[in-house]
């Protein structure tokens, strides 16, 4: 067993306590166990430097699949109370390419499965605590085979680069992230131009081990990541459940795996069954784009 092999358990083991007890408490935790890593003092400024470790943090610098585990709840946010609705489990792979010494490309597919929060069982319906509708909650499935481009000067789908030029500017990568010990924190916030109803943010925090995301030796860090997805209520399923228009908030959580056959066993039972291209990179995959298929529905195309 490999050094790596063992930070990685490791930084599992606290990402468990993050779901537990709160992002704070968890990146206190991390810290707390990196003691005796090689010390990071300081984080880089340079954007070539910030675009690798990105990479890292995120993926993987190898051509390879890297898999996220996640999971989450689903709340509605009513004018007198807060209201739990349901959960999900899911994964996201990424398969990674490195084009050049300053440019990666990633082919991501997710693809998530509602719960009971309760007993977190996978469920195919749901009856609403607020005006007793019952809806379907069909598999959220969504690959990308255009790729998703990494650069010093931002990070972005091409389609939606040429559709919304002005949302995907030119502009060298500043990183908003902090260094606490050996725990890097890293936050990125995304309001998806309207290809979507409005309102919609999505906010999310990520933590590594600086000492592996530094480590030339290594190609993927540890990492989890946590965050929000708020969004507008008056879209389905929540306007027949009865949510007021912006106001649903998803809560999710990811850890990166090690390997696919890590996920849960009910889970990859059902994401195999669901599609015979869990397994492939969308960048195999034939006809247009997720986005370019939204663009072209919506007459967004410019």
């Amino acid at each position: 067993m490999t050094n790596r092999d063992v930070s990685r358990r490791d930084f599992a083991t606290k990402a468990v306590g993050m779901g537990a007890a709160g992002v704070g408490a968890a990146a206190v935790g991390l810290a707390g166990a990196s003691t005796g890593r090689a010390a990071i003092t300081s984080l880089p400024t340079d954007p070539v430097e910030q675009l690798h470790a990105m990479v890292k943090m995120m993926g993987t610098q190898a051509e390879e699949r890297v898999v996220w585990k996640t999971k989450g709840k689903i709340f509605a946010i009513m004018p007198d109370d807060v209201i739990l609705l349901y959960g999900m489990r899911g994964s996201e792979s990424t398969w990674w390419r490195q084009i050049d010494d300053t440019t990666y490309v990633r082919y991501n597919s997710t693809m998530s499965f509602f719960t009971n929060p309760e007993t977190d069982e996978f469920i195919d319906e749901f009856t609403s605590p607020i005006n007793g509708a019952t809806v379907k909650l069909p598999v959220s499935y969504i690959r990308h085979k255009e790729g998703e481009w990494f650069t010093p000067m931002g990070t972005y789908y091409g389609s939606m680069k040429k559709a919304f030029p002005e949302k995907y500017k030119d502009e060298p990568l500043h990183m908003d992230w902090t260094l606490d010990r050996d725990v890097i924190r890293r936050q990125e916030g995304d309001n998806f131009p309207p290809i979507i109803p409005q309102p919609s943010i999505e906010y999310a925090s990520m933590f590594s081990w600086a000492s592996e995301v530094f480590d030339p030796d290594i190609d993927r860090a540890s990492g989890v990541s946590c965050g929000w997805n708020i969004m507008a209520g008056s879209r389905q399923p929540y306007v027949d459940l009865g949510v007021p228009p912006g106001n649903v908030n998803w809560h999710f959580d990811a850890v990166k795996l090690d390997d696919t056959e890590q996920l849960d066993d009910d889970y990859l039972a059902l994401a195999r069954a669901h599609s015979d291209r869990f397994d492939v990179s969308p960048e195999l995959d034939e006809g247009p784009s997720f986005f370019e298929r939204i663009l072209e529905m919506r007459g967004m195309n410019r």
